[in-house]
């Protein structure tokens, strides 16, 4: 356990106790643990380096209304001010953009999409997220698309690499592969390799449903394959979504993505699924662009069965936490649950009912 020894020399004063253990560095626990150290609370974070890492992969998408019939994210207005607000922030903090804002373009695919926009155009808590619309000679879009607003991408790995030098730099991250055997609870919190904690918080993505404190709750992974590509075409500006998506990227790429798949018996990525999000793509625009594949990743989502987050604390070993379960909305969804997860912990607040793991019996 060398890491864990050289974390021990590097604390002030060489105190072993902390207030929360954080096991997991992507966006969840990395987003918790910051949001923790700004309400003054003491961090180690100890990451596992999964390679079928979601937040890894992600392409970081931002979309307020989604799915066949175009549903608003429930508590949007709370959800979506909270995740820019934190993105600004950390932008100022790592002086780096982090955060695109771009429009989506959704092709409307058949009769009953667009009876589906026609009736939410009429109802004013979604007057904020669809614009008109509109017909684009590049898209394959006989009935038109929609524009849809308060969309854009965040970049993933660029946010996760920024707080792994903050947390390396205050000496509060480890990378080691934990053993649950290693942890002792206590009435007064957890020990792990004599370190002494008030908490442990489990931010592991879907390797949480192997976790002896959680593997009663009911994950549904979903593996998913996302492609980076470069073209010298002309393709639209805006992000494309019409089952599958087509995403500009700053650095003058784009990703198309993405495959789901509950099988997770290879987490590889394979030849059929790039096969299929290239014709997939294609079907996107009205011409076929020339295009090279300059990257293909998998990762595995870390989806629920009720499609909400699993927040709390374990109902009879209360110092034992988790936060996980953002599937393919972590970007937007974590920033307000990492608030809520906060407030809970150091004011006693009540977690969001439709997150409390407590929902679960």
């Amino acid at each position: 356990m060398s890491g864990i020894s050289t974390y021990y020399t590097r604390m002030a004063g060489n105190n072993r106790d902390i207030d929360t253990l954080i096991i997991g560095q992507g966006l969840a626990g990395s987003i918790l643990a910051w949001q923790l150290m700004q309400h003054g609370q003491s961090v180690l974070v100890v990451n596992q380096e999964y390679a079928t890492s979601a937040s890894r992969v992600a392409a970081g998408l931002f979309n307020p209304v989604t799915g066949q019939r175009f549903v608003l994210q429930a508590k949007a207005e709370a959800i979506i001010p909270a995740a820019r607000r934190l993105y600004s922030q950390l932008e100022k903090q790592f002086r780096q953009t982090l955060f695109f804002a771009k429009p989506m373009l959704r092709i409307i695919r058949n009769e009953k999409e667009l009876a589906a926009i026609q009736e939410r155009k009429t109802d004013p808590a979604y007057a904020d997220y669809l614009g008109d619309t509109v017909q684009n000679k590049l898209l394959n879009a006989p009935l038109g698309a929609i524009e849809q607003r308060q969309t854009g991408y965040l970049d993933t790995n660029a946010l996760l690499d920024c707080l792994k030098s903050c947390f390396v730099e205050q000496h509060i991250y480890i990378t080691t592969q934990l053993d649950y055997s290693d942890i002792t609870v206590t009435e007064s919190g957890i020990s792990w390799n004599d370190l002494n904690a008030k908490r442990i918080i489990f931010c592991e993505g879907y390797v949480g449903r192997n976790n002896p404190w959680f593997n009663w709750l009911p994950f549904q992974p979903a593996k998913g394959e996302i492609l980076t590509l470069r073209s010298n075409s002309i393709l639209p500006d805006q992000i494309i979504n019409g089952g599958r998506w087509l995403l500009p990227v700053h650095d003058g790429n784009y990703k198309t993505g993405a495959t789901y798949d509950h099988d997770l018996s290879s987490t590889k990525p394979t030849e059929h699924a790039k096969l299929e999000l290239v014709d997939a793509m294609q079907q996107l625009l009205t011409d076929k662009p020339d295009y090279e594949v300059m990257d293909h990743q998998s990762g595995v989502r870390p989806n629920t069965l009720d499609k909400n987050p699993f927040i709390g604390f374990h109902p009879e070993q209360h110092q034992v936490g988790i936060f996980n379960g953002f599937g393919s909305k972590g970007s937007m969804l974590i920033p307000w649950y990492a608030d809520e997860f906060v407030k809970h912990i150091t004011c006693g607040t009540d977690m969001p009912a439709e997150a409390d793991i407590s929902r679960v019996k």
